[in-house]
């Protein structure tokens, strides 16, 4: 059996990885599954979540709302333009 060595950056490797088909994806998930610590990953994007909870406490459900309704409005406009 002949080996080939490939070197790739990480860029390079992520790159591929993205590439791949959906059933390829989650093959690669299920191959490393025993080596991802699932509870620290869960534990960052609860710190994560909770920390911008607490950086946009001051700003209203309201006042989101609002800005979310005037992008979407941004956004239909500037397609409708391109028509």
């Amino acid at each position: 059996m002949t080996t080939v060595t490939v070197e790739l950056t990480y860029e390079q490797l992520r790159d591929a990885v993205r590439k791949l088909p959906s059933q390829q994806k989650t093959e690669l998930w299920e191959l490393l599954g025993d080596e991802i610590d699932v509870e620290a990953i869960r534990q960052r994007a609860r710190q994560a979540v909770a920390e911008i909870r607490e950086a946009y406490k001051h700003i209203t459900e309201e006042e989101v709302m609002a800005d979310v309704n005037a992008a979407v409005k941004e956004v239909r406009a500037e397609r409708a333009s391109r028509g």
